[in-house]
């Protein structure tokens, strides 16, 4: 999508700006995938992490980093914890803290755009145009590949022409251990790399009690559904169970849940964020 944007819809717009928003917990592949493009392609992203002042009424603005300096500790998620609470599928802020503004802070503040004088593109396909907004013309949003008649097969297609691709299996995503994935996928991850729990079990040890987040937002304690912490993860983990492969991914998509594990939250566990 960026690729054809950058060379179709040159002529409809001043400028065009790719940015990417490193929350500090996108897995490694995510970020050599997002450099290869610059690489390859020539998109010349920006990319930003969020700046979240501790003070409260203070917003949230951005500095620019490289994929060589780009955090990848977690430290942009644990300020955004530290402030507002952990995350969870009842109060997901981790998309809008870290997406969502500090892009905004940098398009407002370094392209000096107010708000809807621009657009945004968002890569929904259209064999997914559920996923579409309502209100997405009033907001600015584009969807080009649903204005191409792009499909997920024809996705496919082209990255295996391509010299490279994300190289990263479904199950793990860009965001590795996502409270709205799957327990199958979580239970799965957490059994062969429990390594990647660590960052969010160091918030639930450093931040569950962290008075100023709770008494103004009223959640203590933990990411995932039925209150459960990374700990609870990694315990069931060693329980039997049936992993996730791709196999047990069209099972699902075949309408037959294997059982309660392939419950998850939002379409695919993906975080279409609005900027407008």
């Amino acid at each position: 999508m960026t690729l054809r944007v950058l060379s179709e819809w040159k002529d409809r717009y001043d400028d065009i700006t790719v940015i990417f928003a490193n929350t500090g917990l996108e897995h490694e592949k995510t970020l050599e995938f997002v450099n290869n493009c610059d690489k390859h392609f020539g998109f010349n992203t920006v990319w930003v992490e969020a700046v979240i002042n501790q003070e409260i009424g203070v917003g949230t603005t951005h500095k620019v980093v490289t994929f060589e300096t780009a955090n990848r500790n977690g430290q942009p998620y644990y300020d955004q914890a530290k402030k507002h609470g952990l995350p969870n599928v009842a109060r997901p802020h981790c998309t809008e803290g870290l997406k969502l503004n500090p892009v905004r802070s940098y398009v407002r503040d370094v392209l000096g755009h107010k708000k809807r004088d621009y657009h945004q593109c968002l890569g929904i396909r259209v064999d997914e145009m559920d996923r579409m907004l309502p209100e997405a013309k009033r907001r600015g949003i584009k969807y080009p590949l649903v204005s191409w008649g792009v499909t997920k097969q024809q996705i496919l297609d082209w990255w295996q022409a391509q010299e490279f691709d994300l190289d990263l299996p479904e199950h793990l995503g860009n965001c590795v251990t996502c409270f709205k994935k799957s327990d199958r996928k979580l239970l799965t991850i957490a059994k062969h790399n429990p390594e990647f729990f660590e960052p969010m079990q160091r918030m639930e040890m450093e931040l569950a009690d962290n008075n100023r987040a709770y008494f103004r937002t009223g959640v203590i304690g933990s990411f995932f559904r039925r209150s459960r912490t990374t700990a609870d993860i990694i315990a069931t983990s060693k329980s039997p169970f049936i992993e996730w492969t791709p196999t047990t991914q069209q099972m699902q998509m075949g309408l037959f849940s294997l059982d309660e594990l392939d419950i998850s939250n939002g379409c695919s566990e993906s975080c279409e964020v609005d900027f407008i």
